[in-house]
């Protein structure tokens, strides 16, 4: 009976454990919550980072392949402008070859050194002679001296002599028993292409020629020595 007792007494001075174990499970799960809690929000943190790097990487591929269609759009257009005008030289240089290979089939309408005008190959030779033998030297080279047909080939003749200083004959002579002024082939001089420079009272036994000097024509004794200029008629340009 005392037993009992005591153990009654006993059991009733133990204080009750089992709320305060329940609080420790309430208090770890609540701990593990809100490590839990911690770690989605880390795992949330890492993974919109990931979105938003994403979402850069995209915008910045889509840039760099933006920026590679232009360069290609840009290189494609001048490449189309190079191969055009490649293609352009190309017809030229064929244009050019073509002008080359007639040209070359072609023969030149006077002599190498003659000056060629309209109908006419003119020569400038290198010597003074008298009159006489300016006309020899011409003839030797299957020509005659210099004869006035129009008042265009007298211009040309002004232009051409006109930075020289020299005297140059020209086919064209006054001789006894002819009153008149004569051209090497015998036909009469046109009043109206010159007018003669200077006196012409003056007759010399060995007859008096006409010479051109800085684009006027002047008369003098044949027997006197100046240039000469050579006229013979130009080759038709034909095919070889």
């Amino acid at each position: 009976m005392i037993f009992d007792d005591l153990k009654s007494t006993t059991m009733k001075d133990q204080p009750d454990q089992k709320p305060n174990g329940e609080k420790a499970k309430v208090s770890q799960v609540s701990g593990l919550l809100k490590q839990h809690q911690a770690n989605l929000t880390h795992q949330e943190i890492i993974l919109e980072g990931q979105i938003l790097a994403q979402r850069q990487a995209e915008k910045a591929s889509q840039e760099s392949e933006k920026e590679l269609k232009e360069m290609i759009k840009n290189l494609t257009q001048k490449l189309d402008e190079k191969s055009k005008k490649q293609m352009e030289l190309h017809h030229q240089n064929l244009n050019l070859q073509e002008a080359l290979r007639k040209a070359a089939n072609f023969s030149a309408p006077c002599p190498q050194d003659w000056i060629w005008h309209e109908a006419n190959c003119y020569l400038y030779s290198s010597g003074p002679f008298n009159w006489e033998k300016s006309q020899n030297h011409c003839l030797s080279l299957d020509a005659h001296m210099l004869k006035i047909n129009s008042t265009d080939d007298l211009e040309f003749i002004q232009r051409a002599s006109a930075h020289s200083s020299f005297p140059f004959w020209m086919g064209l002579s006054l001789r006894k028993p002819s009153s008149s002024w004569l051209w090497e082939d015998g036909s009469p001089l046109m009043p109206h292409f010159f007018r003669f420079q200077g006196s012409l009272s003056q007759r010399y036994p060995s007859g008096t020629c006409a010479y051109i000097q800085r684009g006027a024509v002047f008369a003098d004794n044949c027997i006197l020595t100046a240039f000469t200029i050579c006229q013979k008629k130009a080759n038709l340009v034909r095919a070889r």
